[in-house]
């Protein structure tokens, strides 16, 4: 625990000339003796005219540390500590207008003027000059437009409204999914993606000022999913699972039959549809969207959402860990015994297509809720047995995978700890689970973005101790743990 900081005038004549390697710790000094996980302190008024004053006088690489901190304390939505830091807007903009190529700065600056959207004109004209990343400025030049029930563009501006360039066909498919919202669905979207979209530069401008740079957010390359040329079967391969599986509803045992399947206890059927077995028991359509938002995002999330959260949630802002660290640790810390390995939350398929490749397309089971996933996976692996179904309740039997996977899932799970007690029942002994999910920052700043992120997105940060008990009270014994940054990427056996 944090010692209680000084008082601002002192906080800030330390943090100015602080040497370089503890300049980051008086920086956090600094802001939290006026801030606090979203809210301001006593003291935080004055300590917004002083920074809003002294900001241009700042030392180079200290001025972008004010900037965030002016942002944190305009964004707590105290409208006077708000006026006072409005009141240095011809500061910030000065700034900006200089800018060259401290990184942390420009970020910052972003992020503090994303707030003004009744500035809009002064800023604009300025920031559309500066040295400023493109994905920076879109996502400001957002953050500052006024709202079009027309045209809004709502659920496709994070990370950045840049990089959602539609095809003909997905601006169809937003046609309609906007048809189906009301104004005030369609504000309550906007305004959510407003906030979460201050929230990403919140957290690069953290992490910028913290270590002195951000990589570019290029999307890394990622292997090409290469669909087969034939559409997949209308029944699924089964493999020889499906002696294995249960019905969600009983747990009674399956029988096959020519539409999918049927539960020879209490006779519940289960259908097959394009290629997949849905035991979801639920409509078409239910899971199809990430965080309620436009059905887009499945269609983007491995090219341009799954890295974004890698970024936020795992902190990868400088790419401490690459898709090739990601294959490398399955290929090395998967190790099936008897029995099925099961993809839990496959998604889009790509870690799928890596388990296949390891140990065969027959011997994996791709399972997902979204019923857009499901289809994918029937042409993206279409040697093994795709399932539709819940994580809370894993259709096998217990102690009969022989491995489970759940690669950036379990963290968007309604009920992550009851899905670590599913796998830990239907897991063999001495079978593997491999995961890779988000701890929570121990940086008081970074942890207020990733929680910011949590309540808009829907993807939590677990705390790693929690999560360790999670898996002993499954019967799981933790033998690997990889955590760069805030990922928690682990690999435990079944007792």
């Amino acid at each position: 625990m944090r010692a209680q900081p000084a008082a601002f005038s002192e906080c800030l004549e330390l943090f100015s000339h602080a040497e370089e390697e503890e300049a980051y710790s008086r920086y956090l000094d600094l802001l939290l003796s006026v801030w606090s996980d979203g809210s301001a302190l006593p003291g935080a008024p004055r300590a917004a005219e002083d920074a809003a004053e002294k900001i241009r006088q700042a030392p180079d690489g200290r001025r972008g540390h004010l900037a965030l901190l002016l942002g944190l304390l305009t964004e707590t939505g105290e409208p006077g500590l708000r006026r006072r830091v409005r009141a240095g807007l011809h500061h910030y903009l000065a700034l900006l207008d200089t800018l060259r190529d401290e990184v942390p700065l420009g970020t910052a600056l972003v992020y503090l003027l994303a707030h003004f959207p009744e500035d809009a004109d002064r800023i604009l004209p300025t920031a559309r000059k500066a040295p400023l990343d493109p994905d920076d400025l879109a996502r400001l030049e957002r953050c500052l437009a006024s709202f079009d029930p027309e045209s809004p563009g709502i659920g496709r501006s994070w990370p950045s409204p840049a990089r959602w360039v539609l095809s003909h066909a997905e601006r169809d498919q937003e046609r309609r999914w906007l048809a189906t919202l009301g104004h005030e669905a369609k504000t309550a979207f906007w305004e959510k993606d407003t906030r979460t979209l201050l929230a990403y530069m919140g957290a690069k401008a953290a992490c910028a000022v913290a270590t002195g740079r951000v990589e570019s957010e290029a999307p890394a390359e990622v292997d090409p999913v290469l669909l087969p040329d034939r559409a997949a079967a209308e029944m699924p391969q089964f493999n020889g699972h499906l002696d294995l599986m249960h019905c969600p509803a009983c747990r009674g045992r399956l029988s096959r039959r020519a539409t999918g399947v049927v539960c020879r206890d209490c006779a519940v059927g289960y259908p097959a549809r394009q290629g997949y077995l849905d035991l979801s028991g639920e409509a078409v359509g239910t899971g199809d969207q990430i965080a309620g938002n436009s059905p887009l995002y499945l269609s983007w999330y491995e090219p341009l959402l799954r890295p974004a959260f890698l970024r936020v949630n795992g902190t990868n802002w400088n790419g401490a860990v690459s898709v090739a660290d990601e294959d490398r640790y399955l290929a090395e810390h998967v190790r099936p015994v008897d029995g099925p390995l099961l993809d839990l939350g496959a998604g889009t398929g790509r870690w799928t297509q890596v388990l296949t490749r390891i140990l065969g397309g027959e011997r994996v089971v791709a399972f997902d809720l979204a019923a857009t996933m499901a289809a994918r996976l029937t042409k993206v692996v279409p040697d093994s047995l795709v399932v539709r179904g819940s994580g809370g309740g894993i259709p096998f039997a217990d102690g009969s995978l022989g491995a489970v996977n759940c690669w950036n899932t379990v963290q968007s799970i309604d009920q992550p700890f009851a899905t670590v007690r599913e796998v830990g029942r239907c897991l063999g002994k001495g079978g593997t689970f491999t995961m890779l999910t988000y701890r929570k920052s121990h940086d008081p700043l970074y942890r207020y973005f990733q929680r910011q992120h949590e309540e808009c997105l829907g993807v939590a940060a677990f705390d790693q101790k929690e999560m360790n008990e999670a898996l002993d009270s499954a019967e799981m014994d933790v033998v690997d743990e990889y955590t760069p940054g805030t990922f928690l990427i682990v690999t435990a056996v079944r007792r």
